[in-house]
């Protein structure tokens, strides 16, 4: 009944690497399909079930990140909308609690959504950071989003400051530090492939869950 918690630098390939392991280990990836379900199941109504990414914010105030980075709102059932400048908050804590709720099954992946804060102390976790070159993640979202160079960088450069941001303001974590994982993989290094090896051999030496 383990669970994986994937923090990752934009442009490292995390998503791919989730995906694999979800499949190889027969696990659930916490994808928006997840949350909406799990959301629903935890008791949410379908307007509260909000996935905000810890990309998206950057370092301004929520306010501003609403109206500069709109639209924000990855997954919005119902007729409901985040918006003002509590929205980040209530949208955090909503996945939170949904994160939280998963962890509580089992046996899933959780790339990203500041996953090494809530799930920080808890037993059966494996905490994986994924990191890569600046211009191979510069090369990745020009590929990815088909867009040059120089957007590109921008926008690795946002992402990078974002989720800083997030993990410090909600969890009073840096990021970078390393004794937050388990794992620090750097892809630029070794591929998926053997990326999705290493964590499942970590993953095996993990205390069970009790």
């Amino acid at each position: 009944m383990a669970v994986i918690s994937i923090s990752r630098l934009v442009g490292s390939g995390a998503r791919e690497i989730a995906q694999l392991l979800s499949k190889q280990l027969g696990y659930r990836l916490f994808d928006q399909e997840l949350i909406a379900k799990l959301g629903l199941e935890a008791g949410l109504t379908k307007g509260e079930v909000v996935d905000l990414t810890a990309e998206r914010h950057h370092t301004h105030s929520p306010l501003e990140r609403m109206t500069h980075l709109a639209p924000m709102t990855t997954l919005a059932l119902g007729a409901y909308e985040a918006s003002g400048a509590g929205a980040e908050d209530r949208s955090a804590e909503l996945v939170s609690k949904i994160m939280l709720y998963a962890y509580e099954q089992g046996n899933v992946v959780v790339d990203g959504r500041g996953s090494q804060g809530v799930l920080r102390d808890k037993p059966g976790v494996l905490h994986v950071r994924l990191v890569a070159p600046v211009e191979q993640r510069i090369e990745y979202l020009r590929k990815r989003d088909n867009i040059d160079t120089d957007e590109a960088r921008k926008r690795v450069k946002e992402a990078d400051a974002a989720q800083t941001d997030y993990i410090r303001r909600y969890f009073g974590a840096d990021i970078n530090d390393p004794t937050l994982y388990h794992l620090i993989i750097n892809t630029g290094k070794i591929t998926q492939a053997a990326a999705v090896d290493l964590i499942i051999r970590a993953l095996a030496g993990l205390p069970v869950k009790g």
